[in-house]
């Protein structure tokens, strides 16, 4: 499988210690996780709090579309290292430094919004937010590819999806309790503050990967990374393709609803941040580990499997609980059956994605196959709340159980693997 676009490998940064990444990567996978369920589900709560629409909180989700462009500013940070700043902290840092800085701005815009009355411009805001977050996210998945060999890529998989659970508790749970408290514009507020801290931790504790001086040639210094892109589309098998934009599709597809569902059903943002953010999360932490392990112990195409499974057969248990109604019992075995299920697809898609992207120009190889994973569950899912609308909570859930069909099929088309040969090293 990592056969397919081969490319010359980038240079790795000597001196790091497999401990020290793997932290690194926690730290990093925090950065990313913190924006998405702040314009995404935490928003949805406050937007449907507010009064607003299924319709329109189904069309704002597309405020995450920002993350399917990555593949667009991704040869920047491949190319262009920031000058003065780049050079003092390395490219990859550097970039990541200024975009946590835009993605603070862009929450606390957020935070000066009312939905009731100034919905284009919280959506404008969002959109900024994500925008710069997805470019974040392009810059991180550079860093994670650059300063790993192909077989630590799993243990660094690993740590990054534990970085960024911890992240989804805070904009989660974390903001659910201070709006409870002190209102939703103090805890856009807060959660901005805190974008600015991990900014700080970045330059003060992720250690650089090795940067390599790319030949400017030809008179633009893109011209490498495209080049590099081209090949990476045209060698990649299209089956392949199709598995990474429709593996997390159950997924993307329930994500916003569920919030939704979840305030229609009669949760208060209290039980809602005990139950699904903080019981869950820490969930998906264990998935996230059980991930990295079946990592080290099964073939890839294994791991994939069991991933798509569970996570689309957890939706049927999101039909169950607007069946049920207001039971603490039944939010608490979906929450806990897709969150566990969310960490291993998340982290067998991320290491899966990671060998196809190693290159010299890796942040532009990973943010085209994440732009690819990304892009088609967005698409539908903005279109998500005029669904639940036409047909209710129940069939709308059967149906994006149904949606992870086609990548399970694609997953078993892919080539056997023999099981990791030193699980014990890994």
């Amino acid at each position: 499988m990592s056969d397919h676009a081969a490319a010359p490998s980038a240079p790795r940064a000597p001196g790091a210690s497999i401990g020290l990444k793997r932290f690194a990567a926690g730290v990093l996978g925090y950065a990313s996780g913190l924006p998405f369920l702040l314009v995404l589900g935490t928003l949805a709560i406050w937007l449907r709090e507010a009064g607003v629409g299924l319709a329109e909180i189904g069309l704002m989700s597309w405020a995450s579309i920002a993350y399917s462009l990555k593949f667009i500013i991704a040869p920047f940070l491949d190319a262009y290292a920031l000058g003065p700043l780049g050079r003092a902290l390395g490219r990859r840092r550097a970039w990541i430094f200024v975009l946590q800085l835009g993605v603070s701005g862009g929450l606390a815009l957020m935070a000066f919004c009312d939905p009731t009355v100034s919905l284009p411009v919280m959506a404008a805001a969002c959109f900024a937010a994500a925008l710069f977050s997805a470019a974040q996210d392009a810059a991180i998945d550079g860093w994670r590819v650059d300063v790993a060999e192909a077989e630590q890529q799993g243990v660094l998989a690993a740590g990054y999806q534990l970085g960024y659970r911890l992240a989804v508790l805070t904009s989660g749970a974390g903001a659910l309790f201070i709006a409870e408290g002190f209102g939703w514009n103090a805890s856009y507020l807060a959660m901005a503050a805190i974008m600015l801290v991990v900014a700080a931790l970045t330059v003060l504790l992720i250690p650089p990967s090795a940067d390599r001086e790319h030949a400017r040639t030809e008179g633009s210094l893109l011209e490498a990374p495209v080049r590099d892109l081209i090949l990476l589309v045209t060698t990649i098998p299209l089956a392949i393709l199709c598995l990474i934009g429709l593996y997390r599709m159950p997924d993307l597809l329930a994500g916003v609803m569920a919030q939704a569902l979840y305030v229609d059903t009669g949760f208060s943002k209290a039980e809602i941040a005990s139950v699904s953010k903080v019981f869950g999360v820490a969930l998906t932490i264990g998935g996230a580990f059980l991930g990295g392990f079946l990592l080290t112990r099964l073939s890839m195409r294994a791991v994939l499997v069991i991933g798509i499974v569970a996570s689309s057969t957890t939706n049927l248990l999101f039909a169950t609980l607007h069946g049920v109604g207001h039971e603490i019992w039944m939010l608490a075995l979906a929450i806990c059956f897709d969150n566990v299920a969310s960490g291993i697809a998340g982290t067998a898609l991320i290491a899966f994605m990671s060998k196809l992207a190693a290159s010299e120009f890796s942040a532009t190889r990973y943010a085209v196959l994440s732009s690819i994973y990304a892009l088609p569950g967005h698409l539908v899912g903005g279109l998500s709340g005029y669904a639940v609308d036409a047909v209710g909570y129940g069939p709308y859930f059967i149906a994006t159980f149904l949606s992870g069909l086609p990548a399970l099929l694609l997953c078993l088309r892919l080539p056997a693997e023999r099981a990791p040969a030193k699980p014990a090293e890994a």
